[in-house]
């Protein structure tokens, strides 16, 4: 399958995007009433925030450009279409077993299930990097945060956690796609597809 630029640039914006908030997220510290902070931790949580305004921003223009076209959008989000929800069900229950014991289709031939999990993907940054907006609009300078912003702010680390499951399944079922020969990194990646 080869992709559109702006699909392949937007792709790579988000990754570089979200795998710096991943990263940030590892050792930064929020600020807490009446706690002393480490410097460098605020440090890191100001570019987390900083970062976040553009993972929304990248997330909105992507979610733009996949609902404009028909294609685009028939390829993410397959579930919206009923004749191509009844594939996806038919797509899953001939491939998924097949995971299991090392049987992993081209993604040509499951594209539904890949693009279903790529439209899944790009919602869940997206409602990440909205939750941590919201919170960074709802945080006082000193950290202290309503209970409403504290629910969401519960709710984004729970995202987070998904996203960090979504990378890992999403690198994983890369490298095994990678293995058998399917290409997708060159395809994502590469202008044509050729390395």
């Amino acid at each position: 399958m080869r992709y559109e630029k702006s699909i392949r640039i937007l792709h790579i914006l988000l990754l570089l995007t979200v795998l710096s908030q991943l990263a940030t997220e590892l050792f930064m510290q929020v600020p807490k009433p009446g706690e002393a902070a480490d410097h460098f931790a605020l440090f890191l949580f100001s570019i987390h925030w900083v970062i976040g305004f553009f993972v929304v921003i990248i997330c909105l223009a992507y979610l733009m450009l996949v609902m404009d076209k028909v294609e685009h959008r028939n390829r993410l989000f397959p579930w919206l279409e009923k004749d191509l929800r009844a594939s996806l069900l038919i797509e899953a229950k001939r491939d998924i077993p097949g995971w299991l014991k090392g049987k992993l289709p081209s993604p040509d031939q499951a594209h539904l299930i890949a693009g279903t999990v790529h439209g899944l993907g790009l919602l869940l940054a997206t409602a990440l990097g909205m939750t941590g907006v919201i919170i960074y609009l709802g945080i006082k300078h000193d950290g202290s945060m309503p209970p409403a912003i504290r629910a969401i702010r519960e709710i984004h680390e729970v995202l987070g956690i998904m996203l960090w499951l979504f990378i890992v399944g999403h690198l994983l079922m890369a490298t095994l796609h990678q293995i058998k020969g399917h290409r997708v990194l060159q395809n994502m990646f590469t202008k044509n597809g050729d390395s």
